[in-house]
């Protein structure tokens, strides 16, 4: 076992550093959630709060979509669990899933350092046959039609937890790599990870996550780079239940923040969030790109825990840091310098024992200061069912409607840069997907797909991009990965 872990270890170190930097070319980030706490990972009570899950009062906890409104039993070893997202696993199952300890490459938990992590990889093939790089555009992270290592992940931490009273510290580092790489990276370098690709520029390292905690009582302050509290979708794939992610968490949404963010549990129902970042998705680079923007928000669960809701909010001086995506300039100037508002309504909602339905609406708009530029805006509504038949098995439906009015967001293969008229357009899409667990270190997520939209500008097909151009009006799609924690 012990030449497992070292081998296992020098695998990933080796993964880490075999990249030689190239120029980033990525898409326009959107946002997970704000501090993940990853000891909470494999809590029993890993619960419940929307879009900011914590497991103590007091302390700013794993900031991905809440797993269920009930406590998450898992039937693991010595306090530690599978997570399972968007649904009450522990419900309507006539035996538990016992197949023995979760296999881990720590212990036993550690006062100072608690570490972990997960191995992700899949497919996903289209009905247009297109194998190149970007054949399944405009679908975010997984538009590779080939079988890819999306996500070799390593994290450590210290927990800050307070229990309400005194002081307490901690700190949470990410580091990652895989095909999710670039599209995870801030895009404010040089200077923090947003050059660390390789091969054909698929592939890339980040770390998301590198922030420092302190705990006061009731209140908690993170400083330093985090995940957004934003939306419902996160970036570690544990976390999600589908492998492809909505147009909202990859074209409407940052992924990370950096900056300094406060927690106050006013209550064991209610938190209240508020604090400054450097805009969207940008590293250590203060004042780089002249961003300045509020990040904060409103959580709460209700005292039955079926019920979460999640408000959060981003709004000030967007400086030139929104300017990740070739569709956003119209000759040489910058569409998305100026002011920015978004913000994002997540509610969740346990039916009955085994139904749970997540309802998520997003706003943003974009106000230039560039003389001829042009204000944007963009706006969705996703809706999330979840069913789970036992403790093993569950199935899932998401449906999606994302508007790009003025063209500013979804273009990720770039073969519309600068025809802003072009890309206006409503995005639809609806998965159908399963998640099979048949331990609590593995899981299993077979999905369908099918992407369709409509156009508001000079219209024109949006996917299967061939030959400098889009070639259809849809696209089906057929989706599965495998996640392996430890």
């Amino acid at each position: 076992m012990r030449l497992t872990r070292i081998s296992f270890a020098l695998a990933l170190v080796g993964l880490f550093g075999s990249g030689s930097a190239l120029a980033q070319g990525q898409v326009p980030s959107s946002v997970d959630q704000t501090a993940f706490n990853y000891d909470s990972y494999y809590a029993a009570e890993a619960a419940t709060v929307a879009a900011q899950p914590r497991d103590s009062e007091g302390a700013l906890g794993e900031t991905g979509p809440p797993i269920d409104v009930m406590d998450n039993d898992f039937y693991g070893d010595e306090g530690r669990y599978a997570p399972m997202p968007g649904l009450n696993w522990s419900c309507g199952c006539d035996y538990e899933l016992d197949c023995g300890p979760m296999w881990t490459l720590q212990r036993c938990e550690n006062d100072m350092l608690n570490y972990g992590g997960w191995l992700s990889g899949g497919f996903t093939v289209n009905n247009w046959g297109n194998t190149t790089m970007l054949g399944n555009a405009q679908l975010p992270f997984n538009n590779d039609p080939h079988v890819n290592l999306n996500q070799a992940w390593m994290w450590f931490q210290k927990e800050t937890d307070t229990g309400g009273y005194g002081f307490d510290w901690g700190y949470q580092v990410d580091i990652m790599a895989g095909i999710d790489g670039p599209d995870t990276q801030a895009f404010g370098g040089p200077g923090w990870d947003s050059t660390w690709q390789w091969g054909n520029g698929g592939y890339g390292a980040a770390i998301p996550q590198a922030y420092l905690s302190l705990g006061y009582d009731d209140v908690t302050v993170i400083l330093g780079h985090f995940f957004t509290i934003m939306g419902y979708e996160v970036v570690p794939a544990p976390y999600n239940f589908f492998y492809s992610h909505a147009y909202t968490f990859a074209y409407g949404e940052p992924f990370t923040h950096t900056g300094i963010l406060a927690e106050y549990s006013y209550s064991d129902q209610l938190s209240f969030y508020g604090g400054w970042v450097d805009g969207w998705d940008e590293g250590f680079n203060f004042g780089a790109n002249g961003s300045s923007t509020f990040l904060g928000g409103v959580m709460w669960n209700s005292a039955d825990e079926r019920t979460a809701v999640s408000w959060t909010v981003n709004a000030g001086d967007w400086g030139k840091g929104a300017n990740i995506h070739p569709n956003q300039t119209t000759g040489p100037t910058t569409m998305s310098e100026g002011t920015i508002y978004s913000q994002s309504l997540v509610i969740q909602q346990q039916i009955r024992d085994n139904w749970t339905y997540v309802f998520q609406t997003d706003y943003a708009y974009n106000r230039t200061r560039v003389p001829g530029g042009v204000d944007t805006e963009w706006y969705g509504v996703n809706n999330y069912l979840f069913y789970n038949f036992n403790c093993a098995w569950a199935a899932g439906l998401r449906a999606e409607w994302f508007s790009d009015p003025d063209g500013a967001r979804v273009d990720r293969a770039g073969l519309n840069a600068g025809n802003v008229a072009f890309d206006r357009a409503n995005y639809f899409e609806i998965t159908v997907g399963a998640n099979y667990r048949p331990n609590n270190n593995f899981r299993l997520r077979p999905e369908i797909r099918y992407d369709w939209s409509n156009g508001m500008g000079t219209g024109g097909p949006r996917f299967d991009p061939v030959g400098g151009s889009y070639t259809q009006a849809d696209l089906w799609t057929f989706g599965l990965d495998a996640i392996w924690m430890f």
